[in-house]
């Protein structure tokens, strides 16, 4: 079976719950959260970067200045500005399991059991499981590998 015969991968949500699905309370408030962490944080990120660029352009005896030998104030800014995108980067990793993932989990399993229930999930075709597994325990799907998938079973 492909993966787009499975639940909640598009195949048996019709075009009406998924609009019905964005335009839900808990979708406004997840894209709310997102944006209360993305706009102000790229916007801070920004204006570092511009600041790096502008002082390495038109303050060139400031960043030349020595701080421990040949290591002056120009190139500690530069490697701040990759310290500062491995930070954000977790900051957000952060943010998004403790607050968008649970939200997002909510609307999906919403989607997915509204679709079971509604007779258009594969359950309701009498076809096997998402998981791949049948009756005897076994793993359906491991003679056949899909080609649209990697090894975690995600589509490429």
């Amino acid at each position: 079976m492909s993966t787009t015969d499975r639940v909640g991968s598009g195949s048996g949500i019709d075009a009406e719950t998924w609009a019905a699905a964005q335009s839900s309370p808990e979708f406004t408030a997840l894209r709310r959260a997102l944006r209360k962490f993305v706009f102000p944080v790229s916007a801070l990120f920004l204006a570092w970067y511009l600041v790096y660029v502008l002082l390495a352009d038109y303050a060139h005896e400031f960043m030349s200045t020595k701080l421990v030998g040949n290591i002056n104030i120009g190139l500690v800014l530069g490697l701040l500005q990759f310290v500062s995108t491995f930070a954000i980067t977790t900051w957000y990793v952060r943010y998004a399991n403790r607050k968008l993932d649970p939200v997002a989990e909510g609307i999906r399993a919403s989607l997915e059991s509204g679709a079971a229930e509604s007779g258009t999930g594969d359950a309701a075709k009498g076809e096997a499981p998402a998981s791949g597994a049948d009756e005897s325990g076994g793993d359906a799907d491991a003679a056949e590998p899909v080609a649209d998938e990697d090894e975690g079973g995600r589509q490429k």
